[in-house]
């Protein structure tokens, strides 16, 4: 892993020179994961990686994480802060004793403010300037093994999403549903997972928790779910039913199942976000059920289970053969019904890959007293 996240930093170096960026400077979090293989996560203690473009990149860490909890990191040189210390005054010194002040140094989207403010304040030399379209442009597009990756965690949340609604039986409630999939995810080698369960009515909250509502015949039963593998995500859902639906419960399915697949096939290198977004999106507008699609049709996916690129109405972003994301069209009919069909998609250099593959056809599963 060393390896890989020392090329992807050296391909965002080479984005941030071509801007006139004398260097990245990551604070905790995905990216700071990504691009040097020292996961570490936001806390009161104050952590960062600074990369320059020339030059030997360091950490700055508390002397709690000296040994970079016992991870190998492409680099290893490292500012240690002791507890009573001031963590800030280490970044800025760590910044100056490598050449980088005056300078100009990149931050990303998810940099705490009242941080980068405070280091920042040390350094009148430097200025910081704003690197996140170059920071997710190397993590959006995808390298084959991290598809690899990703089509591996899809495989574990299929076969579980199959396991689990082959179980599904009057009385059952959507914790008992959830708690079933997340052991059925970690059976099958899932790292972290999640898993929202929706039945009835209550399957028209998109982000709605599962509770103790009790499955009765004719409910809707929706399944947002996904695990990880190697860190990298998967995102599924399907709507099924527990007996028979009304007539008008499955126009609405097959109305979004079609909004699915025209979106499917609007996906190509070349083509707008938005663009993809709007051929969902028209399916439903034309069926009558456009006030009930809230939601952009899809996100991005990878260490992050939402990330760029954002396929929403408007972003002109072009895809890239690489982009891994959801197309996730969806219809919720408050105190009636919700239904949603979402895939975890590729971009390919020939169109479409739908690395989630559990059948997408309505699914009716009979009762079972």
């Amino acid at each position: 892993m060393s390896e890989f996240s020392e090329g992807r930093a050296r391909q965002l170096l080479s984005l941030l020179e071509g801007r006139g960026v004398d260097a990245v400077l990551l604070f905790p979090g995905a990216d700071i994961s990504y691009y040097t293989g020292f996961s570490i996560g936001p806390s009161e203690r104050p952590a960062a990686a600074l990369i320059p473009v020339e030059g030997t990149p360091v950490f700055v860490v508390n002397e709690l994480e000296g040994e970079l909890r016992g991870m190998r990191p492409w680099f290893t040189d490292r500012v240690i802060w002791a507890e009573d210390g001031d963590p800030y005054a280490a970044i800025a010194d760590a910044i100056k004793s490598r050449g980088l002040s005056p300078s100009i140094i990149g931050l990303a989207a998810d940099a705490p403010w009242g941080w980068a403010q405070r280091v920042s304040a040390l350094l009148p030399g430097v200025k910081f300037v704003d690197a996140s379209a170059e920071v997710g442009k190397v993590r959006m597009v995808k390298t084959p093994e991290e598809i690899g990756w990703i089509r591996e965690a899809c495989a574990v949340a299929d076969e579980a999403l199959g396991t689990c609604l082959a179980r599904l039986r009057t009385g059952m409630t959507e914790t008992e549903l959830s708690a079933l999939l997340a052991a059925e995810m970690r059976r099958l080698g899932g790292e972290q997972s999640f898993q929202g369960v929706l039945f009835g009515e209550r399957a028209a909250l998109p982000h709605g928790q599962p509770g103790s509502a009790a499955l009765v015949p004719g409910d809707a039963v929706l399944v947002d779910m996904g695990c990880t593998r190697h860190g990298y995500w998967s995102d599924l859902t399907r709507t099924a039913f527990y007996g028979e639906p009304s007539p008008e419960h499955r126009a609405i399915y097959r109305t979004v199942e079609r909004a699915n697949e025209a979106a499917y096939r609007a996906v190509h290198p070349g083509v707008a976000c938005g663009y993809v977004d709007e051929a969902g999106r028209a399916i439903i507008c034309d069926a009558g059920y456009g006030a009930h699609f809230i939601h952009r049709l899809g996100h991005g996916i990878g260490i992050q289970i939402h990330e760029e690129p954002y396929i929403v109405s408007g972003n002109q972003l072009k895809l890239e053969a690489g982009m891994v994301f959801s197309d996730e069209p969806g219809i919720y009919i408050v105190g009636d019904v919700g239904v949603r069909v979402e895939d975890t998609v590729a971009c390919t250099d020939g169109g479409c890959e739908r690395l989630t593959r559990f059948k997408q056809d309505l699914a009716v599963y009979p009762v079972k007293c």
